[in-house]
């Protein structure tokens, strides 16, 4: 098996004009013999082109299969056109008297009505070629992407002027403009449709970028001399386009690094009890509103020792300095930073987990990297699903307002007294659900002074991240749910910890769009979030509930 599905391939051959797809089964054994890992269908395709497809463009749907299957690929020409009627005879046209008359044989006589049939069928179709044509006519247009995009903008304006009025709206005097209110909601729960109408347009699963990997895992392992088997799954789970088309380089290099680094040789493997063959897992799913891409090997895991020595050789890191295993592991990121010996084809020039890095967070995204010593190493990216328009829950902290992706958030609360704890020298906690949840207190991450520091006295909105752990972000007020237009700031600010983006608010302010996994970073790395808490004592243990 090459991971590759046979149906992609057609889908994407019906793209490139009318194609009639023939399935054979003779070569399909009975259950009992059927082996799932080989294939036993084949297709015969007929594909009328369209006027601007050439054979360059079809053998490109094969490119990642050419060394996998055998293709056939023969072309006819198209049938000659009809000759012109000769020029109508103005002038008599003299003729021969010499020559005998030309002898021709009368056919038989035919029965009445024996020419109805052939006159019939002789006679010219109306447009549109009568039934036969109307089966074969596709259901789908080709739309150049530049007009999805001009409408995922005027979507997006749509959005910003719905949510203008909304805020004008809140300001009449209630039950007074009943119709108003009720319009103003259908409009909203219309809008959200589009939006989504619009959203699905642009989305493609992530199975036209993991097609690509069988391929390369092939010339990796024949260039390292390893034996590598690829496990894909998730390949229908669908995405911005934007967030595919930029998708390729990370994983290609990632996967790179996981069987130049990580994956031992076939004798080093068995020494050690694995099967000779490593396995690379690449997998996809949804999580928490965003998109979740796991690349996972069962090799020797990441060198902490040689990482160090090399990341001290290079000056990165002080001499002596005592670093984490989750801060060495990171080293691998930085730009000019490899572990190889000599430089090759795959690795050794430092900058590929650098180019992965800075691909993924220009989307918005972010990488972590997980390794076991003798088991493997684990890398998990985290991107958003979309970069156009979010559900959102607008917050106020201060006079600052922010956004919390709806998706994230779990509930809202006001802790009682009882609840709260503080961990001397650590964080406060609360109890929420039965177990204890973090607070965070965003005046502190982000400086904002006159804001409601009491947790009793303030709200704490419990949110949760895409690997299920859990926060209480302190918050003066929950203002409401909005549709908001995500604003990038990369072009104009260098990236914030703890920050996705931004948009513009319905009275036209500008508000951040919180991240809620960089949060939970800012706040283990700023160090002691708590104070406000009193009551320093050992925890209780949690009571369990049944669910």
């Amino acid at each position: 098996m090459s991971g590759n599905e046979p149906a992609f391939m057609l889908r994407a051959l019906r793209r490139l004009g009318d194609a009639t797809v023939e399935c054979h089964t003779d070569a399909l054994p009975n259950l009992q013999n059927l082996e799932a890992e080989l294939l036993h269908l084949s297709w015969t395709v007929t594909l009328v082109a369209d006027a601007d497809v050439d054979l360059d463009k079809i053998n490109d749907v094969f490119e990642f299969v050419a060394d996998d299957c055998d293709i056939r690929i023969t072309t006819e020409a198209p049938p000659p056109a009809a000759p012109e009627a000769p020029p109508p005879v103005t002038d008599p046209v003299p003729v021969a008297t010499a020559a005998p008359p030309a002898v021709v044989a009368e056919p038989p006589p035919k029965a009445p009505g024996a020419d109805a049939p052939k006159a019939e069928a002789t006679r010219p179709r109306p447009n549109g070629g009568g039934a036969e044509h109307a089966g074969l006519t596709s259901h789908t247009i080709r739309v150049d992407l530049d007009k999805i995009d001009r409408l995922v903008n005027m979507v997006g304006e749509m959005v910003i002027t719905q949510a203008m009025i909304a805020e004008h709206v809140r300001e009449l005097p209630p039950g007074e403009f009943q119709e108003l209110l009720e319009g103003l909601e259908q409009l909203a729960q219309h809008t959200r449709e589009l939006r989504e109408s619009v959203m699905s347009i642009r989305a493609q699963p992530v199975s036209s970028v993991f097609s690509r990997m069988p391929r390369l895992v092939r010339e990796c392992a024949a260039t390292t001399g390893k034996e590598v088997q690829l496990v894909t799954s998730g390949e229908t789970t669908e995405v911005d386009k934007t967030v595919v088309e930029n998708l390729v380089d990370p994983l290609t290099h990632m996967i790179r690094n996981s069987i130049d680094h990580g994956l031992e040789g076939p004798e080093e493997r068995e020494r050690v009890g694995k099967p000779r063959a490593g396995t690379v897992h690449l997998s996809a799913q949804h999580r928490s509103g965003r998109i979740v891409i796991e690349i996972t090997d069962d090799g020797r895991g990441i060198n902490r020792p040689k990482v160090l020595s090399k990341a001290i050789e290079k000056g990165l890191v002080q001499p002596g300095a005592t670093l984490s295993d989750e801060e060495i592991d990171n080293l691998i990121f930085l730009p000019g930073f490899s572990t190889a010996d000599q430089v090759s084809n795959l690795s050794g020039r430092g900058v590929g987990m650098d180019v992965v890095r800075r691909n993924i967070t220009s989307l918005g995204g972010r990488i972590g990297v997980y390794s076991t010593p003798g088991e493997g190493s684990r890398f998990v990216l985290s991107l958003p699903l979309t970069l156009a328009v979010l559900d959102g829950m607008v917050i106020s902290v201060g006079e600052e307002r922010f956004v919390l992706p709806l998706t994230n958030i779990v509930e809202s609360l006001r802790p009682k007294a009882a609840d709260l704890h503080g961990l001397v020298g650590k964080c406060d906690v609360m109890m929420a659900r039965g177990e204890y949840v973090r607070l965070v207190y965003l005046h502190q991450l982000f400086g904002i002074p006159d804001a409601v520091a009491d947790p009793t006295r303030a709200l704490v909105v419990l949110v949760e991240t895409e690997d299920g752990s859990r926060l209480g972000l302190v918050v003066d007020e929950v203002l409401g749910q909005q549709q908001v237009v995500i604003k990038s700031l990369e072009a104009n600010f260098r990236r914030l910890d703890g920050v996705a983006a931004a948009t513009i608010l319905g009275d036209g302010r500008v508000a951040l769009i919180l991240d809620v996994a960089g949060l939970r970073e800012m706040s283990r790395a700023h160090g002691f979030q708590g104070g406000r808490v009193r009551r320093w004592a050992a925890l209780p243990a949690p009571a369990l509930e049944p669910v």
